[in-house]
């Protein structure tokens, strides 16, 4: 039987006094809130907190409004207001308790409400898999009353709500806790007290502040230090770390639970879509469907199922209710495209991501590819928050493409790069440009093909492109057909010729105009003729592309470097020449970008140094942006000549006629046809 509280209950829970009393004091409250949206039932008693509050609690100004500006738009009016800054406009039939620290009037009713708990507490942690698990949980439970996270808000704050909410009396409550909540701030677990603990991983994240997986696993250690020896730790005998995870558990409780995938009692059969695993659990013999594909999905059903264990009540009905777990919006989230053009699988799986959680993708990716016998793709952004950790723990990929079974692996966000380099025997692309990886990829994808794609949420764009492809194919929006290929990268001839009155005259493919090379010695050359140059005979180093007639030692002038860009220059002549004009790479790089970003160039105009085609750099640029040289440097580019031509596997350039206008062309075998067409 749930006990009734009341404003005057909270209020001496608080030790504090009740304005606006007028006999109001035994208005029930059985909930607590402190975003306003969420207000939706009478009863609810709001916790307004401050912007000083959240900025001495957070150590930075909050993203979140402030309570008492929240409360102007809230439609359900709160039955109760706690708030530490006194709400003078309030209606005055809502009753206020003020005190000095919102977040701390929090903490110390989610005390006193824990304490009068007596149902299992289930918290758990873990550096993957931890709102996974806690929803499988919830799933299985799902024919009791339970109280678990409202989404992913696992930190320190949310948590504290949570302990509130207690007031509901739950059968069940389930407490996902992020490292947020354990570290040195204040280790909530110590008032959460939960009865049964579960971590699900130890792995590469937080790295921008904590040093290594060893001392991950020693902050995640501390969700024991609120358990007695009577309660139930729960640890993945598969990763990093068990050892420390079991000997500090042992401190706080005498039963340790194990589980692991490769147990001799488990069987797991990969289907396409979905997961059977068979369990012999002391003699009964238990099935668990779910549909969901990845290793990480397993370990979080088998944490579930020993949960299960040590609650009362009945695993085989709970494991039913399994079969109906979805998980977020984006975590291995399988996505099928059926329209009159198109069947193919995408599994979007950009929520969020770790090294392990990036494995385990692309594990459960080549499970699956067998299934399909279209293209299998795979799609990565980079794993954030890794600090000086980054390089290191991103290049542990390098393998594990290598090995997986896609045909074409793309790529984008500087971190990536050097993996693409790295990674060899495959089909793999580097993306400056995620406007032309979505294109890419749109024109790789074909009937019962697989493509997964896979980042972290923040600090990359591969999430939202990852929603922009669903719509795109589901809407039957794909690109224009029309394209050649060189290897797996689309082009098309393309040309535009504007007479002496800046008027078109003809033009064609300029709705499918793409390169596969870029216009680095144009850019060379407009900032090679701007710059002084003290150096005049240049001597040609030892560059990868030399052979027998652009050799080491070679001598140039250096005007005769500058003006060779415009000459199909040989990309020995352009890697001197980008010598020759800059310190370092970065000081190239910050001048390509910040000229393409002046001009509204596309950003994969000029991605390596010369220019050239390479496989694993996709390179791009239209017509309009060649427009858009010639109609900026006109004079400079045409002073001594009526070629301009550049590229290494096609010609690309601006020819200027006796009548004096211009042909813009890209992707042309030869000039000999182009030519052709200006007599």
């Amino acid at each position: 039987m749930i006990e009734l509280y009341t404003v005057k209950d909270i209020a001496d829970i608080l030790n504090q006094s009740i304005i606006n009393i007028d006999n109001i004091e035994n208005r029930v409250i059985n909930d607590f809130e402190y975003i306003g949206r969420y207000v939706t039932e009478s009863n609810v008693a709001f916790v307004s907190i401050s912007k000083s509050t959240w900025k001495k609690w957070l150590g930075k100004e909050p993203k979140i409004a402030a309570g008492n500006q929240q409360i102007k738009n809230i439609t359900k009016l709160p039955a109760l207001v706690i708030t530490d800054e006194f709400i003078s406009d309030l209606d005055q039939s809502i009753p206020q308790i003020v005190v000095e620290d919102a977040i701390e009037a929090m903490q110390t009713i989610g005390k006193y409400f824990r304490k009068k708990f007596n149902n299992p507490i289930i918290g758990i942690t873990g550096s993957m898999g931890k709102s996974s698990t806690r929803m499988m949980i919830g799933e299985a439970l799902r024919d009791y009353k339970i109280l678990q996270n409202r989404g992913n808000a696992n930190t320190r704050v949310p948590l504290l709500l949570n302990l509130c909410k207690l007031i509901k009396n739950p059968d069940f409550a389930i407490f996902e806790i992020s490292i947020n909540a354990l570290n040195n701030r204040g280790n909530l677990s110590s008032i959460i007290k939960p009865n049964i603990t579960v971590v699900t991983g130890i792995g590469e994240a937080h790295l921008s502040t904590i040093e290594g997986t060893e001392e991950i696993a020693e902050f995640k250690s501390r969700i024991f230090v609120g358990q007695s020896k009577n309660d139930i730790a729960i640890i993945n005998e598969d990763t990093k770390h068990s050892d420390i995870l079991k000997d500090r558990a042992s401190q706080y409780v005498n039963g340790i639970l194990t589980y692991s995938k490769h147990h001799q009692t488990i069987n797991i059969k990969e289907n396409k879509g979905f997961t059977t695993i068979n369990i012999n659990n002391n003699g009964r013999q238990i099935q668990c469907t779910i549909n969901t594909i990845s290793d990480g999905m397993i370990s979080n059903a088998l944490a579930t199922i020993q949960v299960l264990s040590k609650l009362n009540v009945s695993i085989e009905e709970c494991v039913i209710n399994l079969s109906q777990f979805k998980p977020f919006k984006k975590v291995l989230e399988i996505k099928r495209i059926n329209t009159p053009h198109l069947n193919t699988t995408l599994i979007d799986d950009t929520h969020n991501a770790s090294l392990p959680a990036m494995i385990n993708a692309i594990e459960a990716f080549n499970k699956q590819s067998k299934f399909y016998k279209g293209n299998k793709i795979i799609v990565l952004g980079k794993i954030s928050d890794l600090g000086e950790a980054s390089e290191k723990i991103h290049l542990e990929l390098v393998n594990k493409l290598e090995q997986s079974d896609a045909d074409y692996i793309l790529c984008t966000d500087e971190e990536m790069r050097k993996v693409v380099n790295r990674v060899k025997n495959k089909k793999i692309t580097w993306y400056k440009d995620t406007e032309q990886l979505l294109l890419d990829l749109q024109l790789l994808i074909n009937e019962d093909g697989l493509t997964l794609l896979k980042s972290s949420v923040t600090g990359t764009e591969l999430p939202k492109v990852a929603t922009r492809l669903f719509n795109n194919l589901s809407s039957s929006l794909y690109p224009i057909s029309g394209y050649q290929y060189y290897r797996q990268f689309p082009f098309a001839q393309s040309d535009k010729y504007i007479n002496k009155n800046n008027q078109t005259e003809y033009s064609m493919n300029l709705n499918i105009s793409s390169s596969i090379e870029g216009f680095s010695p144009l850019i060379y050359y407009i900032y090679g003729k701007q710059k002084i140059n003290s150096v005049n005979n240049i001597t040609l180093k030892k560059w990868p592309t030399n052979d027998g007639v652009y050799f080491e030692g070679r001598k140039f002038k250096y005007n005769e470097l500058v003006d060779s860009m415009l000459k199909r220059p040989h990309p020995s002549l352009i890697y001197q020449l980008a010598d020759e004009l800059f310190v370092n790479e970065r000081e190239r790089r910050n001048h390509v970008e910040t000229f393409i970003r002046q001009h509204d160039l596309t950003p994969s105009s000029a991605v390596n140094v010369t220019g050239r085609f390479r496989g694993k750099e996709r390179q791009t640029f239209t017509i309009e942006d060649l427009e858009k040289l010639y109609k900026t440097y006109h004079n400079e580019l045409f002073k001594h000549t009526k070629y301009i031509v550049f590229g290494d596997k096609y010609v690309h350039g601006m020819i200027e006629d006796d009548r004096e206008g211009v042909l813009i062309f890209s992707m042309y075998d030869s000039l000999e046809a182009l030519i052709s067409r200006l007599q």
